[in-house]
C-alpha cells in the first residue's frame, strides 16, 4: 500500500529534496539516528561490504523504492526507520576497483545503471586475493536485512507490508487503506472475524479485534480473496492473568448466555421432562388398575 497523498516520485522527490538546504542542517544533527546522505555525497567500501543508504522520511511515496548499483548482491529496498528511511545492499565479491554510481528506482522498475536518478557515488578499494577468496564466507556471516518498519505511532495502520506493530489479545484495531478495498473484507488468523473494510472518498476503515487465544508471534493479513499479504502485525506476550482476563467476543453464544448456562436449562428441562414422564405412567398404572377393579 502506498502513503496517502500525491506521489510526485520517489527517485524525483529523492533528488529535489535531498538538494535542499534542509540537508545540511539534518547532517549536523547526531549520528544516531544517522544523518541523510546528500545527492553527490561519495561514499568508500570494499567487496562484500554491507552500506546503509539513508534518506529524510518526509520525502513523500518513496517507502518501498529501489536503490540500485551494478556493484549490488540484490537491490536496496527503502524502509521506515523512524525518523529516517533507509536501505541495505552489499556489494558483490566480484566488483572491480573503481568509482559506481548509486541511483533509485521506482519499486518494480527495470533496474540498472543509468534508468533511475542518480543519488551517491561509491568507490570500491581494490583487494589483494587472499581476502577476495575470504569475501562470500564474509557475506554468507551477514544477519539478515530487517524487513520490519517502524512508523510514526500516530499514523494510521498500515503505511505498507512491513508496518509492523504490536497489539495485544483483545485489543481493537482499525486497518485503514486509501483507494481500494471498499466493501472488501479482511482475514488473518489473529482476529476475530473479518471485518469489512468501508468509507467515504478514498479512505476505508474496519475495526478488527485480536483474538484472545491469539499466541505471540507475527501475524499476516490478506484481502480475501487475495494471495498478497497486505499487513503484518505482532501479537504481545502476555502473562496468564492478562490472557484469563481477556475480552474477544468471539466466544459468547447470540443473546450473551454462557454456554454453561444454556447446557444447563436444558438439562433441568430434560430432568423435568423425564419426570412428568414417568409420573404420568404411574398414574396411569394406578386408573389401569382402579378400572380392573370395577
Amino acid at each position: 500500500m502506498r502513503t496517502i497523498g500525491m506521489r510526485i516520485g520517489g527517485a524525483t522527490a529523492l533528488l529535489l529534496l535531498l538538494m535542499a538546504p534542509a540537508a545540511s542542517a539534518l547532517a549536523a544533527q547526531a549520528a544516531d539516528p544517522p544523518a541523510p546522505l546528500p545527492v553527490g555525497a561519495e561514499l568508500s567500501a570494499r567487496p562484500g561490504d554491507r552500506l546503509t543508504f539513508t534518506a529524510p522520511p518526509h520525502l513523500p511515496g518513496i517507502n518501498g523504492d529501489w536503490v540500485i548499483s551494478k556493484i549490488f548482491v540484490q537491490h536496496g529496498t527503502l524502509r521506515m526507520d523512524d525518523p529516517v528511511i533507509t536501505a541495505v545492499a552489499t556489494v558483490a565479491c566480484d566488483t572491480p576497483p573503481g568509482v559506481y554510481p548509486v541511483e533509485t528506482t521506482m519499486r518494480g522498475k527495470d533496474a540498472g545503471e543509468g534508468k533511475g536518478s542518480p543519488w551517491v557515488t561509491v568507490t570500491v578499494a581494490d583487494i589483494g586475493a587472499e581476502e577476495r577468496a575470504a569475501c562470500p564466507a564474509k557475506v554468507a556471516a551477514l544477519p539478515p536485512e530487517q524487513l520490519e518498519e517502524r512508523w510514526p505511532a500516530g499514523d494510521s495502520w498500515p503505511q505498507s507490508p512491513w508496518d509492523v506493530r504490536t497489539f495485544r489479545p483483545g485489543a481493537k484495531v482499525t486497518p485503514t487503506a486509501s483507494e481500494r478495498g471498499n466493501e472488501e473484507s479482511l482475514t488473518s488468523p489473529g482476529f476475530t472475524d473479518r471485518p469489512v473494510m468501508r468509507g467515504a472518498r478514498a479512505v476505508v476503515t474496519a475495526t478488527a479485534t485480536i483474538r484472545c487465544d491469539a499466541g505471540p508471534g507475527l501475524y499476516e493479513v490478506r484481502w480475501v480473496g487475495r494471495d498478497e499479504v497486505w499487513a503484518r502485525y505482532r501479537v504481545a506476550e502476555t502473562d496468564e492473568a492478562t490472557r484469563s482476563s481477556c475480552r474477544d467476543g468471539a466466544s459468547e453464544p447470540a443473546g450473551g448466555r454462557t454456554p454453561w448456562l444454556v447446557g444447563g436449562a436444558a438439562a433441568g428441562l430434560g430432568a423435568a421432562g423425564a419426570g412428568a414422564y414417568v409420573l404420568a405412567r404411574r398414574r396411569r398404572g394406578s386408573f389401569s388398575s382402579s378400572s380392573s377393579s370395577l
